[in-house]
């Protein structure tokens, strides 16, 4: 007996679906995922807003383009993630195929976080990447989402802002490393079990049904952006509320990284040493404003001219992009080479949850 295609709705659940976990509803909200027949061909990721649009104009977001090796390098860990989740809610699963894979606007964007991260890595430091990648709940990648796509969301925001963020974020080495020695691998793919209380409502695509018992669920946000941005936002407390044998990797580990944006420049880095006095480091990738204030410090000046003779700094465009990572003397020197005029360090530089250092303890004499 022939099989029917993954696209076809499920006529089994109560709640039938196209694709990857798609609500075979009218115009729903929802991503694709566009794989070309051709084996060199890229793959686009596409948001369609359905009915949320505004405008027939902007229905459609394109917001991330890979290379087939990149594509390759995340597919099937993708697919088996995204798999377990479907399953847990009683949906049915599906498979990557040529031409257009529809997928669930929340898996979609927990998709988006990783092609966004690794669209520009080194193929070396995609498989660590994933990992951290499945180490974080769903709300993370959503938050992590939301703040991405603000201002560098599309398919031509690559390799600036939030993406470098999540390029260094997703493929840190030491992350990953923490992780295997803190993740059983029971809890790779499904490691949150959501109690009672934790369960969130699920959209109104779904259905009114929700898991009452201590069951693996797939936890659903509004409909309304609005709501959206509100759910992810809230979220810090309870993605901490880790129990003893749970993965312990989260956003706000040690090590974790800070961003800083001034006008064009959009800078990633994190403080080393002492939080009295750290000093700071400032990653590869990371720009900096051409032009320069008046009021800027002599040394700065000098500093900044020593970087660009040092090729630390070179014109890219309309800014100076790092060429590798610099260690800065202090969270302020790097800000205001960064901004080109003078900044605190101690409150520019702020975390994914938008906390400045000064706000996280640094600076304070102990």
């Amino acid at each position: 007996m022939v099989k029917p295609q993954h696209n076809t709705p499920n006529t089994v659940n109560k709640h039938p679906t196209l694709g990857f976990g798609v609500p075979a509803t009218s115009d729903p909200h929802h991503f694709k995922v566009i794989i070309p027949k051709a084996n060199s061909g890229k793959v686009q990721i596409n948001e369609y807003l359905g009915l949320q649009a505004q405008s027939q104009e902007s229905a459609v977001i394109e917001r991330v383009v890979l290379d087939r090796t990149r594509w390759t390098e995340i597919r099937a860990e993708v697919q088996r993630a995204f798999n377990a989740r479907l399953k847990s809610y009683n949906l049915k699963t599906s498979a990557w195929q040529v031409g257009e894979n529809v997928v669930d606007r929340l898996l979609g964007k927990e998709l988006c976080v990783l092609a966004w991260a690794v669209e520009d890595m080194d193929v070396g430091n995609i498989s660590l990447a994933v990992r951290n990648w499945l180490a974080l709940r769903p709300e993370e990648r959503w938050w992590l989402f939301a703040m991405t796509a603000k201002s560098t969301g599309t398919v031509e925001d690559r390799d600036v802002g939030w993406r470098i963020a999540l390029r260094h974020a997703l493929g840190d080495i030491v992350q990953s490393e923490q992780q295997e020695l803190s993740q059983p691998s029971s809890s790779v793919y499904i490691k949150h079990q959501s109690k009672k209380s934790e369960i969130q409502t699920p959209s109104a695509d779904y259905g009114a049904e929700t898991p009452v018992s201590d069951e693996i669920v797939l936890p659903q946000e509004p409909d309304t952006e609005e709501s959206l941005l509100t759910c992810e936002a809230s979220q810090p407390e309870h993605i901490e509320a880790q129990s003893d044998n749970e993965a312990t990797v989260s956003i706000e580990a040690d090590g974790a990284l800070f961003l800083f944006e001034a006008k064009l420049a959009k800078a990633v880095g994190l403080p080393i040493g002492n939080n009295h006095s750290p000093e700071f480091l400032v990653k590869k990738g990371s720009t900096a404003n051409i032009a320069l204030a008046k009021s800027l410090r002599p040394a700065i000046r000098d500093l900044r001219q020593q970087l660009l003779e040092d090729d630390v700094l070179i014109i890219d465009g309309e800014v100076y992009s790092f060429t590798k990572d610099y260690l800065f003397k202090s969270p302020s020197a790097a800000a205001c080479v960064i901004a080109g005029n003078p900044r605190s360090g101690m409150d520019a530089w702020r975390d994914f949850h938008g906390r400045s250092l000064k706000e996280l303890g640094y600076g304070k004499k102990s």
